[in-house]
Formats: C-alpha cells, structure tokens, sequence
C-alpha cells in the first residue's frame, strides 16, 4: 500500500505518494494562475484547481511504481482564509477570494463592532483582518445577495477537494479555525459570532479533528483517476499546521521555520494565550492538527523573495557564474555573505511588515552604504534584518511564557548553511536542518495512515520519518556582538515606519 499526500497552494496543486516508512514513492505537481479582475481583488477559480488536481492523480496513477503498490488513502495540506459558495447541486457559484483580495475590511469592522475584537480573538484566535472567510461570506450577502441566497455551503479548500471526491462537505478544526467562525477552545463553529455577523449557520460544513476517517473516494471517480483500490479519505489541516507536523513538531515549545518567499514561523502550544497584546501584534492561535495542542504563527511576507529581488535586479554576475558552474545560483548569492566586511543595516519590509510591527504600508529600508559597500555587504545585510524580524517575533511570543531553545528550518533557505548559521548567532537559538523535501505533502500522508489505520499514533510516525540532518549551535560570543545591532534594527524601523514614499 501507498499513502498520498496532496499540497494545494495558492499557485500549484502536489501530490506525493510515500511508502510506510515514510520514503517519496513519486512526485507530481501542476500550476495554475491567480485572477485579477480589478485592482484589490484576486480570485482563484476552483474548477481549474480541481481539473489539474485530477491530472495529478491520473499521471500519479500511470506510474508503474504506483501499480505496484496502489494508493489506500489521501489527506490534503491547504492554505487557509478562503472559502467559496456552492449550491445544492454542487455548482460553484463564484471565484475563491483569495487572501491577499482586499475584499472583506468593511465587513470585517462591522464583526467586530458587532462581536467585539477581543471577544472573537479569545473564541477564534484570530486578530483582527479582513482576510477570513466569515468576512467574505458577509461581502457576499451585502454586494451579491442572490449568490448568498443561493448558497448551500461555504465550502474551504479541503471542503471543497473533498466534495469532489464524493465526501462530505466535510472540514477540519485547523482549516476551520482560520474562518473567523470557529471555537477553537469547544472545536465547534461559534454560533455567537455566526449570529452577530448575520450569517446562517446551516451553510457551514461539518468539522473533525485531523486525521478523521470521513469517507470513501466514489467509485464512480475511482476508475476515472486510475486508482485500482478503494481510496480512504482522511482529513488534513491548515497549510502552516501540516508545515509544522511535516517538520516534526510534536509537542509544545517546538518550533518550526519556513523559509520560502516568506517566513512563517510555527510555536506549538498547549493552550492558546489570548490576551490584546498578541492580539494587537498580530499573533494568531490556530488548531493544531495534532490533538489537544495548537500553533501561534508569525509572519514576515519578505524572506526569499528578497533574494529573488537581488537576484533579478543585482545578480547578474552570479547567474553568469551559475550558468558556467553548472550551480544555483541562490547558492552562490548567500555564500557570498562571508565575505562581507561592512554589512549593511537592512530592514526587509518591501511588502510592508507584518508580526509585531502589522503596518501594511512600511517599505523596505537599507542604512549605512558608504564607497567601501560591496555587494556581499547588501546580502549580508538581507540575511540578517530577515533574521532580526525573526529574533522580534521570537522574544515577543516568548513574552507569553513559553520557553523556545531550538528552529527546525524547512523550505528554500534551508539550502544555505551560511544563513542557518547566522540564523543561530543572531537568535541565539539552536537551528535544526531536516532531512524532509515536501513537509506538506509529507503530513498529509501521514494523516492519511492514521486515519485510515494505518498508525497508531500520528505524532510517533512523524517522529519516525523526520530526522535532523544537521544541526547549528550559536557562537554566544557572536550572539552578544549582534545584540547592539540588533536594538539599532528595532529603533531605526521605530524611527522611520511613518516615513512614506511616493513612486
């Protein structure tokens, strides 16, 4: 038997299929792309996501390997806050509102003046925003009634995928958590909040822990995307939960890193702390997809990105020199930062700043250039005000009581050795390096055996298919050297972030 692991994100849809000990069968993956019909507004249409996610399965299915040793059950790894309405019949009735849509900041002061801001952050988790599902579902009944009228369920990501597949509609806690509609200390939908903002309750789906059995892939769709077994469908979670879990984190007071084209940094709890500090900072509490526990997330929208930044605009000789050697170029880029001799001071922030700062409208800021200023100074200068945002959030959400020693790191800027080191010099903190490739897909699967019998324990299994490949002690003499340079990044962006230009 095989176990899949479906990864829908907001540009492509994965699918891995992984052996029991927890070993990458074969990989498949598919892109699609977002819709902009008006300024503010990004809309993904479900029936291409579901079309290419069908193409996954079927190539996935023609894989002799695959023959060999069939898909038994599947789980999903989604990104949240964003839902859709379809009617009884299943027909999707509008585009998914993406998260970066602006759509939904009216709606989202009308709930809160309604419910209260800090009542729903101690029910739901979530700070203030217009982001979340319940937002939209009250834009559509104020601008599209008829559609609202319409609509037999608001259907999430995994809701969605899951009613294709002839199951449900059926969700999880930590999909659900990110509506704004949720409990997530009763794991059940706030029927005070749904009230408050005039929504009809009966178009929420039903909602189980992760890794619940919730039904069989129709028979009907078994032929037709060349699964030879009956398929058991399990639930998944809340793309940064699955990161988490992908990255081994079983337990509270464990962390996890991801560092793609953004940072998002995972804390596990054993309860949430709901007190307006965190809330005015932006920190979220979300269901975890491991039971009784639960994740805080900070966010930084500016990590790789940046890289990709410099790369596109500066790094024309390093691609040259990538190209010649046959290497990434990403590698070349971040090597280069020990050379520096006069790094600059780098405030990271190109697409505003997000936890603790919340200002939207911040812009990225580099002090210090004089003629000695190489280039290896300007990357330097990127790695560590990405990693100083870092070092922030961590002392702000150890504020709450939690004691954090060690970052498991994923994603793309796990690549570089040089940057984990820095990473461990600036926070102080030892830096795990895992030997994992797709840690959504990867969770996924796991829910996956759980659910359907597989395993006996979710968290044991992790634990079993991730190892640390590495690890980065800090230099605590380096970490007290960073700690003047550190407070300099926090008051200089203090100093500044009212400062706007005009382009």
């Amino acid at each position: 038997m095989s176990l899949l692991g479906i990864d829908l994100g907001t540009s492509g849809v994965k699918c891995v299929a992984y052996n029991t000990d927890g070993s990458p069968i074969k990989k498949v993956y598919r892109e699609y792309a977002l819709f902009t019909p008006d300024i503010g507004t990004v809309e993904l249409d479900p029936g291409l996501v579901w079309e290419n996610l069908k193409k996954n399965f079927i190539e996935l299915n023609s894989f002799e390997e695959l023959k060999k040793d069939p898909v038994t059950a599947l789980s999903i790894s989604v990104s949240g806050d964003e839902a859709l309405p379809i009617d009884k019949n299943g027909k999707v009735l509008y585009n998914t509102i993406m998260s970066m849509d602006k759509r939904g900041s009216k709606e989202n002061e009308y709930i809160n003046q309604a419910a209260g801001a800090e009542n729903i952050y101690k029910i739901t988790g979530m700070p203030p925003d217009n982001i979340y599902a319940l937002n939209r579902l009250l834009w559509f009944k104020n601008e599209m009634p008829k559609i609202y009228e319409n609509t037999y369920k608001f259907l999430c990501w995994e809701d969605f995928i899951f009613y294709k597949l002839g199951v449900g509609p059926a969700t999880d806690f930590s999909v659900a958590g990110r509506t704004l509609a949720f409990d997530i200390v009763r794991n059940s939908w706030s029927e005070d909040i749904i009230r408050k903002a005039g929504i009809d309750i009966s178009k929420f789906p039903d909602a189980y822990p992760s890794g619940t059995f919730v039904g069989d892939l129709s028979s009907q769709l078994l032929n037709e995307l060349g699964f030879t077994n009956k398929v058991k469908i399990v639930t998944g979670g809340f793309d940064q939960a699955c990161a988490a879990l992908g990255a081994g984190v079983t337990e509270s007071g464990m962390v996890s890193l991801g560092t793609g084209t953004m940072e998002v940094m995972q804390v596990c709890f054993e309860k949430p702390k709901f007190n307006k500090k965190m809330m005015d900072e932006g920190y979220s509490f979300n269901t975890y997809v491991l039971k009784n526990l639960y994740i805080c997330l900070s966010l930084n929208f500016n990590g790789g990105v940046i890289f990709k930044w410099y790369r596109d605009n500066l790094g024309f000789e390093e691609k040259t020199k990538a190209r010649q050697q046959n290497i990434e170029v990403y590698d070349i880029i971040m090597d280069s930062a020990k050379n520096s001799n006069f790094p600059v001071l780098f405030l990271p922030y190109f697409e505003g700043a997000q936890t603790p700062w919340k200002n939207p409208l911040a812009s990225g800021t580099i002090f210090g250039l004089t003629l000695r200023t190489k280039k290896e100074d300007i990357i330097r200068g990127i790695m560590e005000g990405i990693t100083f945002d870092l070092r922030l959030n961590l002392e702000k959400i150890q504020e709450s009581g939690i004691n954090i020693e060690a970052i498991r790191v994923t994603g793309g800027g796990a690549r570089s050795e040089t940057w984990l080191q820095f990473k461990a010099d600036i926070t102080g903190k030892i830096i795990h390096k895992l030997d994992i490739d797709e840690a959504g897909c990867m969770s996924a699967a796991v829910l996956a055996g759980y659910g359907s019998g597989v395993f006996d324990s979710a968290a044991e299994t992790i634990n079993s298919w991730v190892k640390v490949k590495k690890e980065y002690k800090p230099d605590m003499e380096k970490y007290k050297k960073y700690e003047t340079r550190y407070l300099q990044f926090v008051d200089a962006y203090k100093k500044i972030k009212d400062i706007r230009i005009n382009n």
